[in-house]
């Protein structure tokens, strides 16, 4: 408490002395705010592994710990092996004190890697108050989505087939995939060159894709083509 005993002065002296009482109440008062929020939790915390493509949710609980009523930062960061974000989402939120949310933000995982994430809680865009984990942490890591079995009657394993195009021959089904090494193989099939249907039908990346041992001795995995468009054909006979 600030007591003034008030005794005989001039005015001016005791307006000083109110003006002096004011500065320091307030600044008591000002003294007492606390500003401060804590993550409580948030998903994924262990790794995952999921499909490139797949959409995966990011999930953060935060409680204001303050005693004002304050406008927090929320903030989700992925980076990949690089320290390149693949993904970065804020959202602005007011909590009273004692109150808390839960914010999600869905993340499209576009690419095959290693991804670090990190949470973190903003009094306003440059001071942090909370972070998890308190170091990156790689909690997501991409793998390239497994093709699945077409329905496509064009061929069937066994069949003779032959190139209609230069054709890319890939060690797997997908166009990201690497093409094979094979001392025949110099960045495509040339047209006319024959071969065998040992696997297949898969699809992956819009295509169906066959596994072809050609009679050079390189075998792989070949699109069959592009809408009405043949790359391979059968050999009859």
């Amino acid at each position: 408490m600030i007591l003034i005993t008030v005794t005989a002065m001039s005015t001016k002296t005791l307006r000083a002395i109110c003006v002096l009482a004011v500065v320091v109440v307030g600044g008591i008062l000002a003294g007492c705010a606390k500003i401060q929020a804590q993550i409580e939790d948030y998903e994924p915390k262990s790794p995952i592994r999921v499909e490139v493509g797949e959409i995966i949710p990011l999930r953060l609980t935060v409680v204001n710990a303050g005693n004002r009523t304050h406008q927090f930062l929320l903030r989700a960061v992925l980076q990949d092996e690089r320290g390149q974000s693949v993904g970065k989402y804020e959202t602005w939120v007011t909590l009273k004190p004692g109150e808390r949310t839960h914010q999600t933000w869905n993340h499209p995982v576009a690419a095959a890697g290693s991804f670090t994430l990190q949470f973190s809680v903003w009094k306003d865009s440059t001071s942090l108050l909370a972070v998890q984990p308190t170091t990156p942490q790689v909690l997501v890591t991409g793998v390239p989505a497994e093709p699945q079995t077409s329905t496509s009657g064009k061929f069937k394993v066994g069949d003779k087939v032959r190139t209609v195009v230069n054709l890319k021959v890939r060690t797997a089904p997908g166009v990201n995939n690497p093409e094979v090494t094979h001392v025949n193989y110099r960045g495509s099939m040339a047209p006319g060159i024959e071969g065998q249907i040992v696997d297949g039908p898969k699809t992956a990346d819009g295509y169906t894709w066959w596994k072809v041992k050609f009679i050079t001795g390189v075998e792989g995995w070949c699109a069959e083509g592009r809408g009405s468009e043949s790359w391979l054909e059968k050999v009859s006979g």
